[in-house]
């Protein structure tokens, strides 16, 4: 891996020391709690003005944080095995949790201000929060008390989220191994999937047998974690009285449960479109049924092409300046920059 395939995550901070990372962390919360002091029970009597200012001084503190916060979650994800990575990790999912905590109370009291006054949204000074406050409007009938939004603050840190980052730490640290070429290979997940789509058919099969073998090993966990996190998406939908199941994430998604069914009366309409695909395939392929592990298979007979880092990068920022060209030269930027 060359060194423009790595992220910079320095640019994010003035300072990789450990020390100084904690420090920052530290003084995040300190400064949500100073924040906290000053606004908490106060905004129904703000005036637009002071309104916006208090919103500006929100966004401030995030700017002013992100860049440390992120650095810790980054350097985790980049390496969940790195001893320095871990404790920064849990730290600054802490940092999270607290600032959360501390900062629970504005989404309350706009959620109230703005039940009472909903055309404060449509204030020329509040424009670019706009979005911000319906979103949060949306919400209102859905919020609890501030003592109670806390609790579930700290309840996700070590209920869902610790289940999520287990999973996905548990799953990045798993290893197989396969033949490949006459040659034993030790793989990690991500690698092993990549095998599914090889033109070699009895590779496929036996790469996908491996990993399902493997995981079934540890099913119980699997469960477990499945579980726990469907049972508390449950008694949070029973709690915040939402309508059905979906309500939160369309809330989370800016969507309307219209356009969700919309779309998958869509997909249900056109099932025969793919199952038309799947039998043009399986005929191409010259195979009495396809398994799962042919889904993402290649074609037979087509270019084994491979591309360098650069040839993908440039065709990456293309496809993006095809969209939007600002949008694709933010791309080019961030490869540039290693971010």
């Amino acid at each position: 891996m060359t060194e423009e395939m790595v992220w910079d995550l320095s640019q994010l901070v003035e300072s990789t020391d450990s020390a100084w990372i904690q420090k920052q962390l530290e003084l995040t919360v300190a400064e949500a709690e100073k924040f906290r002091h000053k606004y908490r029970g106060k905004i129904a009597s703000l005036e637009v003005k002071s309104l916006v200012e208090m919103l500006e001084a929100k966004d401030g503190h995030i700017l002013r944080f992100e860049g440390a916060v992120m650095y810790c979650l980054l350097m985790y994800y980049a390496d969940s095995t790195d001893a320095v990575a871990k404790q920064l990790n849990e730290t600054a999912r802490k940092t999270i949790t607290r600032v959360k905590q501390e900062m629970a109370f504005i989404d309350i009291e706009l959620g109230k201000l703005l039940s009472e006054n909903p055309s404060l949204i449509n204030e020329p000074a509040l424009a670019e929060y706009k979005h911000y406050l319906e979103r949060i409007l949306r919400t209102v009938p859905h919020m609890l008390s501030e003592t109670e939004e806390r609790l579930i603050i700290l309840k996700d840190k070590n209920g869902i989220e610790a289940w999520e980052m287990f999973q996905s730490d548990w799953l990045s640290t798993r290893t197989f191994d396969i033949e490949i070429e006459g040659e034993m290979k030790t793989l990690p997940y991500g690698k092993m999937v990549g095998l599914y789509q090889s033109p070699d058919r009895d590779l496929r099969m036996r790469a996908n047998q491996t990993v399902y073998e493997n995981l079934g090993k540890d099913e119980i966990v699997w469960a477990s974690a499945v579980r726990s996190v469907c049972e508390d998406h449950i008694q949070m939908c029973k709690l915040r009285k939402y309508p059905d199941p979906m309500t939160r994430s369309v809330i989370a998604n800016d969507i309307d449960k219209q356009a969700i069914e919309s779309l998958m009366k869509v997909i249900e309409k056109n099932a025969g479109l793919y199952q038309r695909y799947l039998r043009i395939k399986v005929k191409l392929m010259d195979l009495p049924k396809l398994a799962n592990y042919d889904l993402a298979a290649p074609l037979p007979k087509m270019p084994d092409k491979k591309y360098s880092w650069s040839e993908a990068r440039e065709e990456i920022v293309a496809a993006y300046k095809g969209f939007d060209e600002e949008i694709g030269g933010w791309i080019e930027k961030m490869f540039a920059r290693r971010h």
